[in-house]
């Protein structure tokens, strides 16, 4: 039956010219069209903020099911995973969360998380995600959720400022051609500190920064039996050298760097005083070429790792929880979120790539007409896209990032990133620092 329901919806895609949008009766015996049995008073969602997406979709569910929705909004993702594992500890309802790849193994393995198996349209799903979103869902033959937004790291430079330092329309393609570029800016004024990182501590920025240039000179964190890939002669030692000597040996790194996450890199970066911006995701080139929030806005240019532009890249989900008043309605909240609404429609993943251009963890979306023209008036889509192709999903580089330990070694991770950046201790005393943390995050 599985099969026949999956073979039945690519015919009517093909019939219909396109798997976004179909219509008619086809779309009502659906399986993202059909009510569940039971009945429930409300369901809920825990997330943390962006804009007023959860809003509107929340209130399309609403209006298409007659089921209240309870939106539990953090501000941030420190603050959202707070509340709930809160929630869970305390025996709360919880239908549908989501969760960025760093926590997906503690929920599954705390039982927070449900898999997805035997729900009607997984198989659909599953055949339409990309091979990134997809890989990154499946543990132990299991789905665990559907797609929130992929993420591939990469540069962004100022082409104007490039040109001034003389380099126009040649940004770097060596970790040394960068270096020299970003001297030559500073030594004939261009600006202080050309290069500006990502190097906030926390969950992600900074050790997403670190780990992608990593991927990017072919070497690894952990090994897949965890061992730690850290040690004396690694690529791991040898990026972080580079790291630290961009900002106290060669002080071409800006060291407010220090202090920044994404968006507040990004924006310090749109005030038109930096060549280059990394490493950070791809869908923020819709900050720095959007005219209503960048004075340089029309000048960023995408650009990918040195060398053969290898960087690293991860789908985050949205997923069910076993703590769910109602799998069924679950599910169908779930599918409002990651999936396709009652008309068939992927309608959340329309949404945020249309209007923050996050790119979607499914192909029929990604390779949509429609989203490549509106991502062409703020980035080289094909050069986007090639980043892509490049990358290496975050479990290879980071396997342990599917241990529960993970997130407790995470935090202490960007302790001694910081203390290395700031000079307070050398790459090797950070990475043997690190090696030696990974008990205590067991413990």
């Amino acid at each position: 039956m599985a099969r026949r329901r999956f073979l039945g919806a690519m015919a009517a895609a093909v019939a219909a010219g396109s798997g976004l949008y179909p219509r008619g009766a086809f779309a009502q015996d659906q399986a993202w069209a059909m009510r569940p049995d039971a009945d429930v008073d409300q369901i809920n969602f825990v997330v943390w903020q962006f804009g007023n997406i959860y809003d509107d979709i929340a209130a399309k569910f609403e209006a298409d099911w007659g089921i209240p929705v309870e939106k539990i909004i953090e501000p941030n993702i420190d603050p959202q995973i707070a509340k709930l594992t809160s929630m869970y500890a305390a025996g709360e309802d919880i239908d549908v969360l989501v969760s960025p790849l760093q926590t997906m193994a503690s929920y599954i393995d705390q039982g927070i998380a449900a898999p997805l198996d035997g729900l009607p349209g997984l198989e659909e799903y599953a055949a339409d995600m990309t091979p990134l979103a997809r890989s990154i869902a499946t543990r132990d033959d299991q789905i665990w959720g559907l797609p929130y937004l992929s993420i591939a790291w990469n540069f962004i430079y100022n082409s104007e400022l490039l040109e001034k330092a003389g380099f126009a329309d040649t940004p770097f393609t060596t970790w040394e051609e960068l270096t020299e570029q970003c001297l030559k800016a500073k030594a004939d004024g261009v600006s202080n500190h050309p290069l500006l990182w990502v190097a906030g501590a926390a969950f992600d920025p900074l050790p997403g920064t670190w780990f992608a240039q990593v991927a990017n000179r072919g070497g690894r964190i952990f090994a897949p039996d965890m061992t730690p890939e850290l040690g004396p002669g690694s690529v791991a030692r040898e990026a972080l050298q580079y790291f630290q000597d961009s900002f106290l040996k060669h002080e071409i790194a800006d060291p407010d760097s220090l202090n920044l996450k994404f968006l507040p890199a990004v924006k310090v970066f749109n005030t038109g005083n930096h060549i280059y911006l990394g490493a950070l995701h791809n869908y923020y080139m819709n900050v720095v070429n959007d005219p209503a929030q960048s004075p340089i806005a029309g000048k960023g240019r995408i650009h990918p790792m040195p060398g053969d532009g290898k960087t690293l890249a991860v789908t985050w989900y949205y997923m069910l929880s076993e703590a769910t008043r109602d799998r069924e309605w679950a599910w169908k909240m779930l599918q409002y979120l990651g999936g396709k609404t009652q008309d068939g429609v992927y309608t959340q993943a329309l949404a945020l790539a249309k209007s923050s251009m996050l790119a979607p963890g499914y192909t029929s979306v990604l390779n949509s007409p429609e989203l490549r023209e509106m991502w062409s008036e703020r980035v080289d889509v094909d050069a986007m896209l090639n980043i892509f192709d490049k990358a290496v999903p975050y479990p290879e580089v980071v396997p342990a990032v599917n241990e529960p330990w993970y997130p407790q070694w995470n935090e202490m991770l960007n302790v001694e990133l910081t203390a290395c950046l700031r000079g307070q201790i050398t790459p090797d005393e950070a990475c043997d620092n690190m090696i030696a943390n990974i008990d205590k995050a067991k413990a």
